[in-house]
């Protein structure tokens, strides 16, 4: 009864992190063009999320004449499931998440699947701009897959260690804390790819594909796109908190940082991370989906692949 009550409580408060990040982000976009943001349900729109929530789960299920009618309502579900089972896999957070020698690889296979929740949408929609959505996405996350796995494993290399937990502690006692703050802005560019994030959001481009991939859903099957997307993109914050900006801690507090820094100065960080994409959103345009291809695999792959060869060599 203690792990039910655990897990149902666990995912409980992923789904209001949810709620209140759209809440977040509308205020923190409202701000950025002068404007005030939802503040008419509850104080302050502290409410908003409820209803926007009710509002979408209480419209009428519609499913396309040519689609197919089992995949179109299997799509959202798996992507729910899919961003659940992300969250399993949540580093050092409260003391729950992944504690074996092989975690590192365990969450970049549950990772590396996400994509098919997107083109399983996308196909099953029988719709022309959700299927370029979909195809947009395989490759888009198949090129930077590639630079997000040398990033990713770089933590686990400096540690000697596939144990996310042995990464955490390693930058605790300040023998890389310096060194992997130089690879985060190579990570954040991943991130905003790899999670369709403006100025990357090529899935869902308003402007040439009228909403992507999901154009085709409405009621529940778009409220759990929106959860999981959402979701995948306070894991990706918490997950770079982990691997490259706790080492930040021993700055300051030194070892007396290693009971403190689980509960408050990893989802402190990780919190920032998620306000680092929303700025992003609000301060870029949109990329061309080509000039972003040519950038992976004609400019910032080669560079990557060198210093990456250099810093084996080191080791």
């Amino acid at each position: 009864m203690g792990v039910i009550f655990w897990s149902v409580s666990f995912y409980v408060t992923v789904l209001l992190s949810v709620a209140y990040l759209t809440l977040f982000e509308r205020k923190i976009l409202a701000a950025s063009q002068g404007r005030k943001g939802p503040e008419m349900v509850g104080w302050y729109g502290i409410l908003q999320p409820f209803a926007d929530g009710i509002k979408l789960f209480s419209k009428e299920y519609f499913t396309p004449s040519d689609s197919n009618p089992v995949l179109f309502f299997l799509g959202p579900c798996f992507m729910l499931f899919h961003s659940f089972v992300l969250w399993g896999c949540s580093p050092g957070v409260w003391g729950c998440g992944v504690h074996f020698f092989w975690g590192a690889l365990y969450v970049l296979s549950v990772m590396s699947v996400g994509v098919y929740g997107v083109v399983l949408c996308g196909w099953s929609s029988n719709s022309k701009y959700a299927m370029f959505g979909a195809v947009r996405a395989l490759a888009q996350v198949i090129s930077y897959e590639v630079m997000l796995v040398m990033l990713y494993v770089i933590p686990f290399f400096m540690s000697r260690s596939l144990n996310l937990s042995d990464v955490l502690f390693s930058q605790w006692s300040g023998c890389n804390g310096f060194v992997l703050p130089l690879a985060f802005p190579w990570w954040m560019f991943c991130v905003l790819a790899e999670t369709n994030r403006a100025p990357f959001d090529f899935v869902e481009g308003e402007s040439e594909l009228v909403s992507g991939f999901n154009v085709e859903f409405g009621s529940g099957g778009f409220a759990m796109i929106f959860i999981a997307e959402y979701a995948s993109v306070i894991f990706m914050g918490q997950l770079t908190s982990v691997l490259f900006l706790s080492g930040l801690s021993t700055f300051r507090w030194g070892c007396y940082w290693e009971f403190i820094g689980t509960s408050i100065f990893s989802p402190l960080m990780g919190f920032l991370v998620v306000l680092l994409v929303v700025l992003c959103r609000s301060s870029f345009p949109r990329y061309r989906y080509d000039l972003l291809m040519n950038l992976v695999w004609r400019r910032i792959l080669p560079v990557l692949m060198g210093s990456f060869s250099c810093f084996l060599l080191l080791l």
